[in-house]
């Protein structure tokens, strides 16, 4: 903190520096600057320890000056200066100039254009708009890589689905979606192409994700297994969606059939339902018209 004596050396000196010295550019733009801080704020100027270092530098004089951080609480008498003063001349060696920050330049494999140039405006634009261009490019293939992890993560549904061949005819929500191709998730559950889960009517297998007992556990893994087996061998394959027995106005939502759709699979012209209810993989599972009945689980005893 400056006081109202030193607020008053400074301005006097500064204006003599600039009216009888020769100061660089930049010597005379501090000086003006100082100046101005003077002016405007007295003894509430701050300045930073480089700034007093080079206003002391280029104000020195004969005359001996208290340290500016230190006010002295001995005496309140006002302090005197000498009228007459000698300007020493300015010497490059014993100037401090300010420190000159620069871009910091970016190392990269790339080699990314410099934002900053010395001279042409038009190319500066030019690398500015490079840079922008290889920033998102960055960005793309970061998200590029995200998307790439996470779409691999497997749920807890489709852990054991297997991938079937794609046939044609992509489905859709009509009533029937003729041959489809799909993914299976247990015995009774498919995945169409399109994301839509459908719960396969008629018939209940053994559950193999959550199951009661190890012996559903077992018997679940191999009404999927059969189910595979009976697809990818078919010569025809058909997938028809029906309605599922739930409450008007509730289809499609979690309310009916936890969000699933409903529908039968044929396979060379037979339902697959009686093929694993003949072979002991899957039980008789008939719903009414708004709502089903217990869900049949007979393989826990």
């Amino acid at each position: 903190m400056l006081d109202e004596a030193d607020v008053a050396f400074y301005q006097r000196r500064i204006e003599e520096v600039l009216r009888d010295s020769s100061p660089t550019e930049w010597q005379r733009q501090f000086l003006t600057d100082i100046s101005r801080k003077l002016n405007r704020y007295g003894a509430k100027t701050r300045l930073s320890d480089k700034q007093v270092a080079i206003l002391k530098r280029l104000t020195q004089s004969p005359v001996k000056r208290p340290p500016l951080e230190t006010v002295s609480a001995q005496s309140d008498q006002p302090r005197h200066h000498s009228s007459t003063s000698t300007v020493l001349p300015f010497k490059k060696s014993h100037i401090e100039r300010p420190r000159i920050i620069r871009p910091m330049r970016v190392q990269n494999p790339l080699h990314p254009p410099r934002l900053f140039r010395r001279s042409g405006a038009g190319r500066t634009i030019s690398a500015v708009k490079g840079w922008v261009a290889i920033s998102l490019m960055a960005m793309l293939m970061v998200f590029g890589l995200i998307g790439t992890f996470t779409s691999g993560i497997p749920n807890a549904e489709d852990r054991a689905e297997t991938s079937l061949p794609v046939v044609a005819g992509a489905p859709t929500k009509a009533a029937s979606v003729g041959r489809a191709s799909f993914t299976i998730t247990d015995g009774d559950t498919i995945r169409l192409n399109d994301g839509t889960r459908v719960r396969l009517v008629g018939f209940n297998t053994p559950e193999k994700f959550e199951p009661q007992c190890s012996a559903e556990a077992a018997l679940g893994n191999r009404a999927s297994a059969r189910l595979k087996e009976l697809v990818t061998g078919a010569g025809t394959t058909e997938v028809n969606l029906v309605p599922c027995a739930c409450k008007p106005g509730t289809e499609g939502t979690k309310r009916c059939n936890y969000g699933r759709s409903c529908g039968t699979l044929s396979v060379d012209g037979r339902d697959v339902g009686q093929t694993l209810i003949a072979e002991g993989l899957a039980v008789s599972f008939i719903c009414g018209a708004t709502r089903c009945p217990p869900t049949p689980r007979p393989w826990c005893g």
